[in-house]
């Protein structure tokens, strides 16, 4: 970790800010078995039925199942409706 990011995660949690926010850190909603929304995204890398793969600033997040969908993408959010199974954080 750089001291510039040590600096910005110390203020973070002193003044009790969101990290997604100050450290662009994704933000990861998961609704049942069934949908998931992943804001602060870097982009798609990996997209079929039954695995997904989200670029993030900390490294890549795989959902896995079946019959997955890209319901909406835009700069800031995906949204990824289907039958999760796994999900699989920073490979």
């Amino acid at each position: 970790m750089k001291a510039g990011e040590r600096g910005v995660r110390a203020v973070s949690n002193l003044f009790d800010l969101p990290k997604e926010a100050t450290l662009g850190l994704p933000r990861i909603i998961i609704l049942g078995h069934e949908e998931m929304l992943i804001e602060n995204h870097c982009g798609i890398v990996e997209y079929s039925p039954e695995k997904i793969t989200v670029a993030t600033k900390s490294g890549s997040t795989s959902v896995t199942g079946g019959e997955l969908l890209l319901k909406s993408i835009d700069t800031e959010r995906i949204h990824i409706t289907g039958k999760i199974i796994t999900i699989l954080f920073g490979l």
